[in-house]
Protein backbone atom coordinates (compact mmCIF):
# COMPACT_ATOMS: atom_id res chain seq x y z
CA UNK A 1 0.00 0.00 0.00
CA UNK A 2 1.50 3.45 -1.28
CA UNK A 3 2.49 5.99 1.38
CA UNK A 4 -0.19 8.28 -0.08
CA UNK A 5 -3.39 6.28 -0.44
CA UNK A 6 -2.33 5.04 4.02
CA UNK A 7 -2.72 8.83 4.65
CA UNK A 8 -5.88 9.39 2.37
CA UNK A 9 -7.66 5.96 4.27
CA UNK A 10 -6.31 7.76 7.87
CA UNK A 11 -7.86 11.31 6.75
CA UNK A 12 -10.79 10.23 5.75
CA UNK A 13 -11.21 8.04 9.33
CA UNK A 14 -10.70 10.93 11.07
CA UNK A 15 -12.81 13.05 9.05
CA UNK A 16 -15.86 10.58 9.29
CA UNK A 17 -15.33 10.05 13.43
CA UNK A 18 -15.34 13.85 13.63
CA UNK A 19 -18.77 13.82 11.86
CA UNK A 20 -20.15 11.13 14.24
CA UNK A 21 -19.56 13.00 17.46
CA UNK A 22 -20.70 16.82 15.69
CA UNK A 23 -17.56 17.33 14.16
CA UNK A 24 -15.98 17.96 18.07
CA UNK A 25 -12.34 16.52 18.47
CA UNK A 26 -12.88 15.91 21.72
CA UNK A 27 -16.45 14.73 22.72
CA UNK A 28 -18.03 12.71 25.69
CA UNK A 29 -21.57 11.58 26.29
CA UNK A 30 -22.79 10.13 29.82
CA UNK A 31 -26.22 9.07 30.23
CA UNK A 32 -28.29 7.27 33.20
CA UNK A 33 -31.00 5.65 31.79
CA UNK A 34 -33.56 6.14 34.95
CA UNK A 35 -33.19 8.39 37.99
CA UNK A 36 -35.92 8.59 40.53
CA UNK A 37 -37.29 11.35 42.37
CA UNK A 38 -39.46 10.93 45.26
CA UNK A 39 -41.92 12.95 47.32
CA UNK A 40 -44.81 12.04 49.36
CA UNK A 41 -48.08 14.37 48.98
CA UNK A 42 -47.52 16.01 52.43
CA UNK A 43 -51.32 15.33 53.45
CA UNK A 44 -53.50 12.39 54.52
CA UNK A 45 -56.54 12.35 51.72
CA UNK A 46 -60.11 11.51 53.49
CA UNK A 47 -62.30 9.05 52.14
CA UNK A 48 -64.91 9.68 49.56
CA UNK A 49 -68.50 9.05 48.58
CA UNK A 50 -68.66 6.46 45.91
CA UNK A 51 -69.56 8.30 43.60
CA UNK A 52 -67.98 9.65 40.04
CA UNK A 53 -65.84 13.19 40.08
CA UNK A 54 -64.22 15.13 38.00
CA UNK A 55 -61.22 17.21 38.89
CA UNK A 56 -60.24 19.91 36.42
CA UNK A 57 -57.15 21.27 35.54
CA UNK A 58 -55.82 23.95 37.74
CA UNK A 59 -57.40 22.80 40.61
CA UNK A 60 -54.76 20.62 42.15
CA UNK A 61 -51.47 21.88 41.76
CA UNK A 62 -48.04 21.12 43.77
CA UNK A 63 -44.61 21.46 43.67
CA UNK A 64 -42.04 18.77 43.15
CA UNK A 65 -38.57 19.27 44.64
CA UNK A 66 -35.86 18.57 42.99
CA UNK A 67 -32.32 18.00 43.75
CA UNK A 68 -29.91 21.24 42.07
CA UNK A 69 -28.66 19.78 39.13
CA UNK A 70 -26.09 22.49 37.64
CA UNK A 71 -26.90 21.99 34.04
CA UNK A 72 -28.48 23.99 31.13
CA UNK A 73 -31.51 22.28 29.81
CA UNK A 74 -33.22 21.49 26.60
CA UNK A 75 -32.56 23.57 23.42
CA UNK A 76 -29.86 25.35 25.36
CA UNK A 77 -26.03 24.96 25.86
CA UNK A 78 -23.52 26.27 27.90
CA UNK A 79 -19.24 26.67 27.61
CA UNK A 80 -17.25 25.56 30.19
CA UNK A 81 -13.60 26.25 29.57
CA UNK A 82 -13.80 25.97 26.23
CA UNK A 83 -16.27 23.00 25.67
CA UNK A 84 -20.07 22.73 24.92
CA UNK A 85 -22.00 21.16 27.65
CA UNK A 86 -25.79 20.01 26.76
CA UNK A 87 -28.07 18.34 29.01
CA UNK A 88 -31.23 17.11 28.56
CA UNK A 89 -33.68 15.48 31.29
CA UNK A 90 -37.06 13.49 29.98
CA UNK A 91 -39.28 11.55 31.50
CA UNK A 92 -39.77 7.85 31.45
CA UNK A 93 -43.04 7.74 34.00
CA UNK A 94 -44.64 8.84 36.56
CA UNK A 95 -46.04 7.35 39.72
CA UNK A 96 -48.51 7.75 42.55
CA UNK A 97 -47.64 4.92 45.25
CA UNK A 98 -50.20 4.32 48.33
CA UNK A 99 -48.21 4.70 51.57
CA UNK A 100 -49.81 3.21 54.68
CA UNK A 101 -53.33 3.25 53.17
CA UNK A 102 -54.23 -0.88 53.54
CA UNK A 103 -57.80 -0.34 52.57
CA UNK A 104 -57.83 1.94 49.83
CA UNK A 105 -56.52 2.09 46.53
CA UNK A 106 -56.58 3.26 43.02
CA UNK A 107 -59.51 0.60 41.01
CA UNK A 108 -61.78 3.80 40.90
CA UNK A 109 -59.51 6.17 38.93
CA UNK A 110 -60.89 6.26 35.03
CA UNK A 111 -58.24 8.69 34.25
CA UNK A 112 -55.48 10.84 35.64
CA UNK A 113 -53.23 13.56 33.58
CA UNK A 114 -50.37 15.35 35.24
CA UNK A 115 -49.47 18.64 33.32
CA UNK A 116 -46.19 20.69 33.83
CA UNK A 117 -45.77 23.92 33.94
CA UNK A 118 -43.61 26.87 34.61
CA UNK A 119 -43.70 30.96 34.66
CA UNK A 120 -41.72 30.98 31.20
CA UNK A 121 -42.82 27.90 29.87
CA UNK A 122 -46.00 27.05 28.16
CA UNK A 123 -48.00 24.45 30.33
CA UNK A 124 -47.44 20.64 28.17
CA UNK A 125 -49.11 17.76 29.28
CA UNK A 126 -46.47 15.43 30.61
CA UNK A 127 -47.87 11.87 31.71
CA UNK A 128 -51.22 10.04 31.41
CA UNK A 129 -53.09 7.40 32.98
CA UNK A 130 -56.22 5.83 31.30
CA UNK A 131 -57.79 2.65 33.07
CA UNK A 132 -57.64 -0.73 31.58
CA UNK A 133 -60.41 -2.86 33.35
CA UNK A 134 -58.22 -5.74 32.65
CA UNK A 135 -55.45 -4.54 34.75
CA UNK A 136 -56.51 -2.14 37.44
CA UNK A 137 -53.54 -0.23 39.18
CA UNK A 138 -54.11 -1.05 42.54
CA UNK A 139 -52.37 1.08 45.21
CA UNK A 140 -49.58 1.73 42.43
CA UNK A 141 -51.00 4.13 39.73
CA UNK A 142 -48.69 4.63 36.64
CA UNK A 143 -48.79 7.08 34.40
CA UNK A 144 -47.13 7.16 30.76
CA UNK A 145 -45.62 10.30 29.23
CA UNK A 146 -47.50 11.60 26.34
CA UNK A 147 -45.38 14.51 25.26
CA UNK A 148 -41.82 14.73 24.48
CA UNK A 149 -40.94 17.41 27.58
CA UNK A 150 -37.61 18.66 28.10
CA UNK A 151 -37.86 18.58 31.72
CA UNK A 152 -35.00 21.15 32.53
CA UNK A 153 -36.75 24.05 30.62
CA UNK A 154 -39.39 23.81 33.18
CA UNK A 155 -37.37 23.72 36.54
CA UNK A 156 -37.38 26.89 38.73
CA UNK A 157 -34.86 27.60 41.19
CA UNK A 158 -35.43 28.46 44.26
CA UNK A 159 -33.25 30.04 47.11
CA UNK A 160 -32.34 27.83 49.19
CA UNK A 161 -29.91 25.43 46.42
CA UNK A 162 -32.93 23.12 45.13
CA UNK A 163 -35.37 23.78 42.21
CA UNK A 164 -38.70 22.82 42.18
CA UNK A 165 -41.29 21.27 39.25
CA UNK A 166 -45.06 22.70 39.80
CA UNK A 167 -47.48 19.64 38.16
CA UNK A 168 -50.89 20.21 37.61
CA UNK A 169 -53.42 16.64 38.71
CA UNK A 170 -56.54 16.64 36.50
CA UNK A 171 -58.85 13.66 35.87
CA UNK A 172 -62.17 11.97 36.70
CA UNK A 173 -63.39 8.25 38.62
CA UNK A 174 -64.31 7.72 41.80
CA UNK A 175 -61.93 8.09 44.16
CA UNK A 176 -60.69 6.09 47.38
CA UNK A 177 -63.47 5.25 50.24
CA UNK A 178 -60.70 5.07 52.69
CA UNK A 179 -58.27 7.98 53.72
CA UNK A 180 -54.93 7.60 52.26
CA UNK A 181 -51.68 9.26 51.37
CA UNK A 182 -49.19 8.01 48.56
CA UNK A 183 -45.69 9.04 47.31
CA UNK A 184 -45.90 10.79 43.88
CA UNK A 185 -42.68 9.25 41.67
CA UNK A 186 -41.31 10.38 38.84
CA UNK A 187 -38.68 8.20 36.76
CA UNK A 188 -36.71 10.52 34.36
CA UNK A 189 -33.21 9.87 32.02
CA UNK A 190 -30.48 11.85 32.33
CA UNK A 191 -27.93 12.60 29.15
CA UNK A 192 -25.01 15.41 29.44
CA UNK A 193 -22.89 16.04 26.55
CA UNK A 194 -19.50 17.82 26.15
CA UNK A 195 -17.50 18.19 23.10
CA UNK A 196 -14.52 20.72 22.20
CA UNK A 197 -13.80 23.11 20.39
Amino acid sequence: MSHAFHKTLLTLAASSALVGCGGKLVYGEMEEPTLVFSQPLGQTIPGAPQVPVTVPQSLLTFTFQVPDIPLSGGSTTSKEAGFTIGSTMKLNQAAFIMQQSPNADFNGIDTLTLTISSATQPPKILARYTKDPARLPGQTLVLRPVDDVELLDYLTATGTGSKTITLDVSGSGTLPANSWTADVDLDVRLKVTAGWP
